[in-house]
């Protein structure tokens, strides 16, 4: 199940790549569209994860009970793991309500306020949190070596993209509220 876990995890960061790019390039004014289906199997591949992600912790915590051992104050990396993806996973509502809906075949934007804004970079706080945590196990799981040369470079490009998504939720929240 944990080879499954990595396997989505893999095809969940190169949708949500290509949907954050396209995006912030929307966002930015410049860009023809947020690739709407690949965001869509996104939330799909992602509730996915979630499962397996809650059966994982279930069994982690089972096997803890019966060694006796202190889960809450030990293994601190492995509560941030879950709690930043359960930040994600509420954000992630925040951001598919934020920006648009359907009017009878008509396509209607939210007014971009504050608040949504606020929620948008949480989003990528947490994105950045949770995928920081987790870039090493994951490569660990598909039996890459040598990871010190590996994370450093992930982290930096995702680090960017990252920044220059957030970047785009303020240029979108200025150009709402003072162009």
């Amino acid at each position: 199940m944990r080879k499954w876990n990595a396997v989505l995890t893999a095809a969940i960061m190169a949708l949500f790549l290509l949907h954050g790019i396209f995006g912030a390039f929307q966002l930015f004014g410049v860009g023809p569209t947020a690739l709407k289906a690949v965001a869509w199997a996104a939330v799909a591949l992602v509730a996915a994860h979630t499962l397996i992600g809650v059966k994982l912790t279930a069994d982690s915590i089972r096997v803890w009970k019966k060694t006796g051992a202190g889960y809450f104050r030990q293994n601190k990396l492995f509560w941030a793991r879950r709690v930043s993806g359960f930040a994600v996973m509420v954000l992630l509502v925040f951001h598919i309500t934020a920006f648009g809906y359907d009017n009878g075949g008509a396509y209607r934007l939210r007014w971009f306020t504050d608040f949504k804004l606020a929620t948008q970079l949480l989003l990528a706080a947490a994105l950045a949190a949770h995928i920081i945590m987790n870039v090493r196990p994951m490569l660990i799981s598909f039996g890459i070596k040598g990871l010190k040369k590996y994370v450093g470079d992930i982290l930096f490009v995702l680090s960017v993209l990252l920044l220059f998504m957030a970047a785009a939720f303020v240029v979108y929240y200025l150009r709402w509220n003072t162009l």
